[in-house]
């Protein structure tokens, strides 16, 4: 199905992209156009194996496409120079494994992706013990990841994922191992970043209906394309 055409307000533009793994024996993308709006949250579903992840890496600059073009933000994707800063700068990334360092604590967890950033340290102590609270984390920020429940843990990676005040965010099944009452805060918590950061875009992979619902626009896959795009509304309409 065809996508939307870019324009000034596009985050995100992938024209024809196809994505190779195994010496092209595996087709995990199969020329992919899709264009994401500053400020808007797409949810990407699907059967695992369609494809879903591999969108992600292409958009986060942690994969490169074998043909076709990724533009985020104005930069082209397609060579690994300057992808570190892209990342460091530009994304923040949130994964099902909340992949927090057990030996520190949730603070020092948010505090590290900060280093290189030129903020002393007494500044990224503050500003982590904010972010902590801006997912209902005040109070804990002295524990360390075993000592947090798994919705607690995915709000500390979700904390970290905002620590440099990136325009976009990407989440990859981030409420697949968590219970129905986290899905809902997290959720919440999204919704409520939404309201205080309007210019930030999302982009999630998901196979929860609820997430899915929340979003502005479901992006279906299947075999490595795009089979259909509606408005998340729809979806509430039956």
């Amino acid at each position: 199905m065809s996508e939307r055409s870019p324009d000034s307000d596009s985050a995100i533009c992938l024209r024809g992209v196809h994505k190779f793994f195994d010496a092209g024996v595996v087709r995990a993308l199969d020329g992919v156009d899709m264009v994401v709006l500053r400020g808007e949250w797409v949810a990407i579903t699907g059967p695992s194996g369609c494809g879903k992840s591999t969108l992600l890496h292409l958009i986060a600059a942690l994969e490169t496409p074998d043909s076709g073009s990724v533009d985020v933000f104005g930069r082209a994707l397609g060579s690994h120079r300057g992808h570190a800063q892209f990342r460091r700068t530009q994304v923040g990334l949130v994964f099902q494994l909340h992949n927090l360092l057990p030996q520190l604590t949730a603070q020092q967890n948010v505090e590290i992706a900060m280093l290189g950033r030129g903020l002393r340290r007494r500044g990224r102590a503050e500003r982590a013990r904010a972010l902590l609270a801006d997912v209902d984390l005040g109070g804990r920020e002295d524990r360390p990841p075993t000592k947090l429940s798994g919705g607690e843990r995915q709000r500390v990676a979700l904390a970290r994922a905002l620590a440099n005040d990136p325009p976009l965010l990407l989440a990859d099944e981030p409420t697949g191992s968590l219970d129905s009452a986290s899905v809902e805060r997290v959720i919440e918590l999204i919704e409520r970043l939404r309201r205080d950061r309007p210019s930030l875009t999302i982009v999630m992979v998901t196979h929860d209906q609820r997430v899915a619902g929340a979003a502005d626009r479901i992006v279906r896959m299947r075999d490595g394309r795009i089979e259909h795009t509606h408005p998340a509304a729809d979806m509430t309409r039956g």
